[in-house]
Formats: C-alpha cells, sequence, structure tokens
C-alpha cells in the first residue's frame, strides 16, 4: 500500500470498517527485552513524521513545537509512532519487514484510524531506518495488542503539550505513562 498524505493534508489512511478487531498480526515473535543499552537506543533515535507541509523531527522527552501545531491544526491530540519492522529488535530483510508493514497498515486501515507516513532512524547508523506509521487517536488497549502482535519493544507517544515519550511493550513498562525521564 503507498503511504501518503494528500495535498489537503488528509491521512494516508483514513479507514475502514471500524469493527474489525486485529486480524492482520503478524507471526508469533520473540519475547520483548528491555535493556539499558536498548533503552538508550530507542531514546537518541530520530523519529520523523511526514505530512504535506514538510517532514518534522523530533526526540523523546523533547518538545516537538512544530509536530504539536501541526496536530492541533488538523483538531489531533494523539499520534503514536509504531513499526512493524524488526521485532524484538532483531533485524529481519527488507522483504519480511515490507510484509510486515503492510500487515500494520491494514490493521489500522481496518480499524479506521487515520495515518501518516513515520520513520524511525538511528543518528549513528548503526541500525537500519525503520519505516512507520504516525497513527492518529490510537487507543491504550489497541496500542498494547498492537506493540505485541507486531512484537516491537516500544512505540513514541506524542501528546501536546507533554514532550514524545516513550510506550513500553506491557510485559517491558508499568503502563501507559511509564517511559518519562527520572
Amino acid at each position: 500500500m503507498a503511504t501518503r498524505e494528500t495535498r489537503h493534508s488528509q491521512p494516508i489512511l483514513p479507514g475502514g470498517d471500524h469493527n474489525s478487531g486485529s486480524r492482520h498480526t503478524a507471526s508469533p515473535q520473540p519475547p520483548p527485552r528491555r535493556t539499558p543499552a536498548l533503552e538508550q537506543a530507542y531514546r537518541a533515535a530520530d523519529y520523523e513524521l511526514t505530512t504535506a507541509t514538510g517532514r518534522h523531527l523530533f526526540h523523546v522527552d523533547q518538545p516537538a513545537p512544530a509536530v504539536a501545531a501541526w496536530m492541533r491544526h488538523h483538531g489531533l491530540h494523539r499520534l503514536v509512532i509504531l513499526t512493524a519492522c524488526n521485532p524484538g529488535s532483531q533485524p529481519m530483510s527488507a522483504t519480511a519487514n515490507a510484509h510486515r508493514q503492510r500487515q500494520l497498515e491494514a490493521a489500522v486501515r481496518d480499524r479506521g484510524l487515520a495515518a501518516w507516513p513515520a520513520c524511525n532512524r538511528d543518528p549513528q547508523g548503526h541500525w537500519p531506518d525503520e519505516p512507520g506509521l504516525a497513527i492518529a487517536e490510537l487507543p491504550d488497549a489497541l496500542l498494547a495488542t498492537w506493540l505485541t502482535d507486531f512484537g516491537q519493544n516500544a512505540a513514541l507517544m506524542l501528546e501536546p503539550p507533554a514532550a514524545p515519550r516513550l510506550v513500553w511493550h506491557p510485559a517491558l513498562g508499568r503502563g501507559r505513562r511509564n517511559a518519562r525521564s527520572d
């Protein structure tokens, strides 16, 4: 599925059957792990949202005024940056990651959620870019389900005016508000 935004800033995945469950789950995933090195890698990553007005780069625990303004302009209260690539932080082939990404796109579409292209990047270049989606108004329970189904250790939550924060896999954290810096 092409991941594009219309020239009017409409989401790339405008919705579908709002009653669908999580039918598009990937194959069983390795158990999640949370180590100091992994947490540091997530915190150091560059997170990018692509919209019709350009690319917005932001980081964990750092204010993101441009993204907050874009969200406000579009009436959004929450964005979650989620990828389906490299489950459990275990590298997969480009083909496998592309297939997993299509499964995530289908799950988002089937739930009737809006989403825009996103990408997680290692600024040191030691880990490949991970395409993902910036999903609008993703409920907590569904985020927890998709973190599990797609084998992801964490996702990035934006709820302005708060700074972006990590939300860990249910088996790794203390819940949705677990990732604020101490």
